[in-house]
């Protein structure tokens, strides 16, 4: 049996796919810097390397938005 395609709030197209991948770098970066806040405070190792990690994934949602198409 073959589904409809559900229909969903969201847009389509490579404008809406970048403004997405911003977003989720904006959101990463949020993260990390909240991270980094944590790590200072409480002297943790693993907070400040969640950050770097946080920090990596942004970086690379950033160059993904980048690269969609214009």
């Amino acid at each position: 049996m073959t589904h409809p395609p559900t229909s969903l709030l969201v847009l389509r197209g490579e404008k809406a796919e970048r403004r997405l991948w911003a977003l989720l770098a904006a959101l990463f970066a949020l993260v990390a810097g909240v991270n980094v806040i944590l790590a200072v405070s409480e002297a943790a190792w693993w907070q400040g390397a969640l950050a770097t990690l946080c920090l990596v994934v942004a970086v690379g949602c950033g160059r993904a938005s980048r690269r969609a198409r214009r």
